[in-house]
């Protein structure tokens, strides 16, 4: 995407390595997480440790694990320096995530996940293989959202073994839960907003859905949760929320950007999943309030069809463009995204590497391809 922001490209290079660097012991402890579990769940029948196992597929076999590194972001910004404590305590974000995603994929009827089949259809292909009785779709769904409940209550169990004081486990164990109810909240938003008419929809509503689904607790919730860990004070905390909130809604515009004009090798899912499940992302909700009468029947049309032709995606891409909506869309991302920025560059309550981590992690955002 065309950047009106100034990219300081070395810094963003440093963050992402910085990440990747990360990633590699966040995903030792994901792993020795999931051997455990796998090891308890087989104590009390098969079945169980076979739900460890789809989780353990579909939860180690991509993701940049941002949200983990954010708390170690978090942690690191306000003093803490026990990085191994730290990377324990950081994947009970990423058992949330899998939790969020593995029912996120049943309510959207999505097939992929990072190009692999999602939990429901796992499990629908292991129903008709090898049970017979009663609908295979039906067991999928049913069975993921028992992998997704398991992966919340191992999220929790993160925190509940760190090695922090108990004092601070309990402070940070309570936040993580209220990341948990609020994105909850905002999944009920999002249902509602997708079944309601689109001309009955307001840009307010789908802002709400992306504060409390995403902003909260893919970027500003990690912070958080790394900054209590880290015992920071309320000040600290503020600034990193207010870049959170401001970072994390830009980060949720461009995804639903990259979602329309995106290709499925890149996205992992097929770029018609949004239009399918009816998704009214900023991007519909300016195209069709600014579209002539012809511009909102196409819209209409493609909006929530399970049979949407490659012709109408593209009618969609162009009418989006030319309602200016797509631009409406880019310039309050960057805006969110400068907005963020601006609440770190200039304080000195937080250290200078992990503001430099942050600035870059803010410019990789609106940079990146998928």
């Amino acid at each position: 995407m065309e950047t009106d922001i100034e990219i300081n490209e070395e810094r963003m290079e440093k963050s992402i390595k910085t990440l990747k660097e990360w990633k590699k012991d966040i995903n030792k402890e994901l792993s020795r997480d999931l051997e455990n579990a796998k090891k308890e769940a087989e104590e009390i029948h098969v079945e169980g440790k076979k739900v460890i196992d789809y989780l353990e597929d579909y939860t180690l076999r991509g993701g940049k694990r941002i949200r983990p590194g954010l708390i170690i972001a978090g942690y690191k910004a306000v003093g803490g320096e026990e990085y191994s404590k730290i990377v324990e305590a950081a994947n009970s974000i990423e058992f949330l995530q899998s939790y969020f995603i593995i029912q996120d994929d049943v309510y959207d009827e999505d097939d992929l996940r990072r190009g692999e089949p999602t939990v429901h259809k796992m499990y629908e292909k292991y129903h008709q293989e090898e049970l017979g009785d009663g609908s295979s779709e039906k067991f999928g769904r049913d069975l993921a959202i028992i992998v997704g409940d398991v992966s919340a209550s191992l999220a929790v169990n993160k925190l509940l073994e760190s090695k922090f004081d108990k004092k601070t486990i309990i402070e940070t164990a309570k936040k993580l839960e209220k990341i948990n109810r609020n994105t909850n909240y905002g999944q009920a938003l999002d249902l509602k907003t997708n079944n309601t008419l689109l001309e009955n929809t307001e840009e307010k509503d789908v802002l709400t859905v992306h504060n409390t689904k995403t902003a909260n607790y893919t970027i500003a919730g990690p912070l958080n949760l790394g900054a209590t860990l880290g015992n920071g004070t309320e000040e600290q905390k503020e600034i990193l929320r207010n870049y959170g909130m401001k970072v994390g809604l830009g980060f949720q515009i461009y995804d639903d950007m990259l979602g329309l004009y995106g290709t499925k090798e890149k996205l992992g899912k097929p770029v018609d999943s949004d239009l399918k499940e009816g998704k009214k992302t900023l991007l519909m909700i300016k195209a069709y309030e600014n579209g002539n009468e012809e511009q909102k029947e196409k819209i209409k049309q493609a909006l929530g069809n399970k049979n949407i032709t490659t012709k109408q995606i593209e009618e969609i891409r162009k009418i989006v463009k030319e309602t200016g909506s797509y631009e409406y869309s880019r310039k309050k991302c960057q805006k969110l995204i400068k907005e963020g920025k601006s609440e770190i560059e200039n304080t000195d309550k937080i250290n200078e590497e992990s503001k430099n981590f942050l600035l870059g992690i803010a410019d990789y955002i609106i940079t990146r391809e998928v």
